[in-house]
């Protein structure tokens, strides 16, 4: 059987880097001067939006969303489980999406706006995750560049 095209095209999309890869409670919540947001509130945003462009994928129609209102105000949480309920919802989601993307067909008359859409949901997630890294490394909680192969192994 030939693999579906858009796999190809997003094979290396989604890679998460490990970023969630052993983090605590203490350092998810860890508020540093220098960052406007917290690991906790970025991985919340990103659970919220993922759950916004994911419904998008699947209906293709338009749906409002209050970016604001993806921010949580609630800057950690103290619980392991909580913590890891949410990691485990943000990398469902990434499944979710790959599982979306293996479905295309350059014959729906909507692959456009799905290619858009995974297009816009790679590059937000891209983002945010650069956010999430630096962050722990200047906590002295992530690998560095010449770490990175080691790590990722």
């Amino acid at each position: 059987m030939q693999q579906n095209p858009f796999q190809i095209l997003f094979q290396d999309s989604f890679d998460t880097f490990k970023v969630f890869h052993a983090i605590t409670p203490e350092e998810i919540g860890c508020i540093l001067p220098q960052a406007p947001k917290t690991i906790w509130q970025i991985l919340n945003h990103i659970i919220a939006w993922q759950d916004y462009q994911i419904s998008l994928l699947q209906s293709v129609e338009y749906i409002d969303l209050n970016e604001d209102a993806t921010w949580t105000n609630v800057l950690e949480t103290n619980s392991k489980e909580e913590l890891q309920q949410a990691v485990s919802r943000f990398h469902g989601q990434i499944q979710q999406v790959k599982d979306e993307a293996s479905k295309f067909d350059a014959n729906d008359p909507f692959i456009s706006t799905k290619l858009k859409i995974v297009q816009d949901l790679s590059v937000h997630l891209s983002f945010h995750l650069g956010e999430i890294i630096l962050i722990r490394r200047m906590l002295g909680t992530y690998p560095l560049p010449h770490e990175m192969s080691e790590f990722l192994s």
